[in-house]
């Protein structure tokens, strides 16, 4: 329903309305941590987020009077490469932490296994002796349920990867492969949800709680009508400051992330610069999170992948000479399009019962999105480098420009810089403060780096990636085209 409402609003009063709303990834991460913090001083999450979300229109209100959106240009492949590392480290960890936890709740046993752990369990019950946690698990546990799961989430996720391999590929029509490649993740949990459904009973897996009507998710734990109510007790008030630093820290993020797609989709060959748009348009993104949080809705924010899908499917290419690399002819601007999708999506709160998917579908799409977002990471691909003999380096400005002991060391140093922060995002008591690590990584390319390396050697490790001329005739994929994660 958030992205609904954000998404009409922007459909309507956005500068470059082909930009789509939706959760991201790093905006999630944030808000878990957001969630933990509040917990563990015993706050109420929404009433933060409330004052947050003041916050960052305040803050939205001041970057732009001081043209803010000019800082933008310090933010560098260096540290896009390890916040999209972060992001699929974090959806790859999760999605494995949730095959762990259903095989520990699960186990696969034989019969006799179970029937000897239900007779135990209805003694200990009746004896009041039931006080093992993992032993309650298992009491509750069912035999062919993590093997269910395992197959439900690997098939969901080898289907859209699969779909989205066949995009690259000389197989069936353009349009066609477009298709396929760009509703793969669709697809994928259609298939695999609607085969669960048919072949396997409900008490085998975990399913997505819905409502059966339109209504809250969880009103106990919500604790707040329609409206999140801004009431605090006097000794509280010092959450006003709280929620000041959580505004901004999220508003890195939601800055970064809106800025970049913007620019993505101001690319001289879709001639779509909007000017001094930038301005409004991050104006706009504070309004909408401010919304958002009266609502206890959560934060939408620009996304990368998508917005540069919905671009290239309005996109007209032009007459190319076989084998040549496809270019734009011109770009079919309307706000049409992402009022529909938006408008669309909110239908999908009214599905109840009928979007109660496996979980396990949704993990293999957590699992696919951590997978993709490392497609077109150059740091990902001077991490293979450190295993392949030097005679069989590809031809690309960063091997051929640098010496390969440089190379590797600037490798190392980000991945000094992930393993710290994500150290920084695991513990809770610190997870809150992982945008500000990421600005200091700015600062420290900005200051440090430039200090190590020579501009020759951080043009070639730090620039754009050029085309590859083998796959010229090959249209690049939206997962390589952004550099921020989904």
């Amino acid at each position: 329903m958030a992205q609904c409402i954000c998404g009409v609003l922007w459909g309507v009063f956005a500068v470059q309305p082909l930009m789509i709303m939706s959760a991201t990834g790093p905006v999630l991460v944030f808000e878990v941590s957001l969630y933990a913090f509040c917990t563990n001083l015993n706050i109420d999450f929404l009433t933060v987020r409330l004052y947050a979300g003041l916050w960052v229109l305040l803050i939205s209100i001041i970057a732009v009077a001081l043209d803010g959106s000019r800082m933008l240009r310090y933010v560098t492949r260096f540290t896009e490469d390890i916040f999209a590392s972060l992001i699929s480290v974090i959806f790859i960890a999760e999605s494995v932490r949730f095959l762990y936890q259903t095989f520990i709740h699960n186990p696969v046993a034989s019969f006799q296994f179970y029937q000897h752990i239900r007779q135990k369990c209805e003694i200990d019950g009746i004896n009041g002796k039931r006080n093992d946690s993992q032993m309650m698990a298992i009491c509750d546990g069912e035999p062919n349920t993590a093997l269910l799961t395992t197959f439900i989430m690997i098939s969901t996720f080898a289907l859209a990867y699969g779909l989205r391999q066949l995009r690259q590929s000389y197989y069936l029509g353009r349009t066609l492969r477009r298709a396929l490649g760009d509703f793969g993740v669709l697809i994928a949990i259609a298939v695999v949800a609607s085969l669960a459904h048919l072949f396997v009973p409900d008490p085998y897996l975990q399913r997505l709680e819905v409502p059966d009507h339109f209504s809250f998710t969880n009103i106990e734990a919500r604790r707040h009508g329609l409206f999140v109510s801004a009431y605090l007790p006097l000794n509280q008030l010092w959450v006003i400051m709280v929620a000041l630093v959580a505004a901004l820290l999220v508003f890195i993020l939601l800055f970064v992330e809106t800025e970049i797609t913007e620019l993505l989709l101001s690319r001289k060959d879709r001639c779509l610069v909007k000017g001094n748009g930038f301005h409004w348009d991050l104006l706009l993104m504070g309004a909408c999170t401010l919304l958002c949080s009266i609502f206890g809705l959560p934060w939408m924010c620009a996304a990368a992948v998508q917005s540069l899908a919905h671009c290239g499917s309005l996109s007209v290419p032009k007459k190319t000479a076989p084998g040549e690399r496809p270019g734009v002819d011109y770009v079919l601007e309307q706000r049409v399009t992402t009022i529909g999708v938006s408008l669309l999506m909110g239908l999908f709160a009214f599905g109840g019962s009928y979007l109660r998917l496996p979980l396990a579908s949704l993990f293999g799409v957590f699992l696919y999105l951590g997978v993709m977002n490392l497609i077109g990471v150059q740091f990902v691909q001077r991490i293979i480098l450190f295993f392949i003999p030097e005679k069989y380096f590809p031809d690309i400005p960063y091997t051929q420009s640098v010496d390969i002991r440089r190379m590797h060391l600037y490798t190392t140093i980000q991945i000094i810089c992930l393993i710290i922060i994500y150290a920084v995002k695991y513990f809770k008591r610190t997870a809150l403060a992982f945008p500000f690590i990421l600005m200091l990584f700015i600062l420290f390319r900005q200051i440090f780096l430039k200090k190590i390396f020579t501009e020759k050697e951080l043009k070639a490790l730090d620039g754009d990636d050029e085309s590859n001329p083998e796959n010229g005739w090959l249209e690049k994929d939206f997962f390589e085209d952004a550099p921020l994660p989904v």
